[in-house]
Order: structure tokens, then sequence, then C-alpha cells
């Protein structure tokens, strides 16, 4: 068994997919309402949902959120009530998560079909962070909830060299979502600690009460500076930088 497991989540951590998944949105849009839409997004569209990305938990959340947007919501609003919003226009629309998560992925695969370097384009990765996440990559899973065809494509295009079967994509989540992998990592690490990097302060709310597992909370991902000084005040939990991050993992390289 190993002595420090590593476990990262992959959008807000590793990759800035803020600009790929506005872009994916509106194209999903585009697909499931083509008389509603101009061919083209509104002018600011997608630099104001890149603002509301703290609010987006999985994916396909993505669209009703960018209905809202469309709708005349501010970014404030959005932030400060979204599962009441996403709520409303599901309703409206008559819409489930199974729906949100067909018309999501259709997009995507579609626009991989299409062109897969402009995808590849559109995603970017934080500075440093392959490199540092490499040093440890023998010991160390991603979990996200990112559908798992696509996380596999990016951790290989990325040189991230973490195995395949060690990145846990929402397919392979289980009823207990990311927790369950966390649990399940632990079991298999009897006296490991396990080290989980994550951008989403409600996951790692989650997983305080996991034994042998230290939580942190990333300040270059998708995450409001209140949530960030939430984060520092929580004594589970370790807020980190990007330096920070890259020094941690050298030192147990």
């Amino acid at each position: 068994g190993q002595r420090v497991v590593f476990a990262f989540d992959f959008d807000g951590v590793v990759c800035d997919s803020a600009r790929e998944n506005s872009l994916t949105t509106w194209r999903a849009l585009r697909a499931n309402w083509p008389d509603r839409l101009p061919v083209d997004p509104p002018d600011g569209l997608l630099e104001t949902y890149i603002e509301c990305r703290p609010a987006i938990e999985t994916g396909y959340q993505n669209i009703p959120l960018m209905w809202q947007l469309i709708g005349g919501a501010t970014p404030a609003e959005i932030l400060g009530n979204f599962d009441t919003l996403v709520e409303e226009i599901m309703d409206r629309e008559g819409l489930t998560n199974p729906d949100l998560e067909r018309m999501f992925g259709a997009a995507r695969d579609e626009w991989l079909a299409e062109n897969c370097d402009s995808w590849l384009d559109a995603q970017g990765f934080y500075p440093g962070i392959v490199d540092a996440i490499n040093r440890v990559a023998a010991r160390a899973v991603i979990i996200t909830t990112k559908q798992h065809r696509f996380a596999l494509e990016l951790v290989a295009r990325a040189g991230i060299n973490i195995a395949p079967d060690c990145v846990f994509g929402l397919e392979r989540l289980g009823n207990g979502g990311k927790k369950s992998v966390l649990e399940d990592l632990l079991a298999a690490n009897p006296q490991a600690e396990v080290h989980f990097f994550e951008d989403r302060l409600k996951t790692l709310e989650r997983v305080v009460d996991l034994a042998r597992t230290r939580l942190y909370l990333v300040d270059w991902g998708y995450n409001t500076p209140d949530e960030r000084a939430e984060g520092e005040a929580m004594s589970a939990v370790q807020l980190i930088s990007l330096s920070g991050f890259a020094e941690l993992l050298e030192q147990h390289a």
C-alpha cells in the first residue's frame, strides 16, 4: 500500500474548460431550439457565462444556466440562487437531468467529430499543473463530473500520465458521487493519507468526515472570493495556490 495518494478534480483544477463549456452549451441550445435563437451567441453572452461558471457542478447544468442568461438573469442572481433558477428552466422546458446530459454530450460529440482540433484549442490547462501531477501520477486518480469519454480524451491529450482506469468520469462515480470514489481509494490503501484537490467548496463539504483525507480548495478554479474565504476559515480545508500545489507535489515526488 501507498503512504500518500492523490485525488484530483479535473475542471477548475487541471483543465480550464469554461470557454469550451460555453461554446458546447451554445451548440446544444442551437441544436435543440433552433427557431428560438440566433445563429451566433449574443454579444457578451459567453463572457457573462464564464463569470457564472462557479455555480456549475455538472456540465449539463450549463444548458439551463445559459437559458437564464438569455432571459436576462445577472451573474449575481445566478450565483446566489442557482438551484431554483435551474428548476424553473427545467420545468418551463419539460427537461430532466438525463435529457440535459444527452443534449450536452451530443453537442460535444458532434463538435469533436466535426473538428477535434478546434475543440481541443478551446480547452486550457492551468500553468505547471500537468508537470506537477506527473511527478505523482503513479499514485494518483482523477475524479470528475465530466462525462467519462471526454475526461479520458483530455487526460491523454494533456499528456497526464495517470492510467485510464484511474480516471473516474461521471458514469464511473457511483451513487455516492466523488465521495464513493474517495472511500474506495481509502479502502484500497489502508495505510495511506489521501490528498484531494477540488475547486468546489460544496464538494469538499460533503467529504469532510472522511478519515485520513486532506482536503484542498484550489484558489485558481471556479470559485468565488466568498467561497475561498469560507474555505480558508474551515479547519478541515486548506486553501492552496498554484505555486503551493507545485511545491507540495514536488515534496511527495
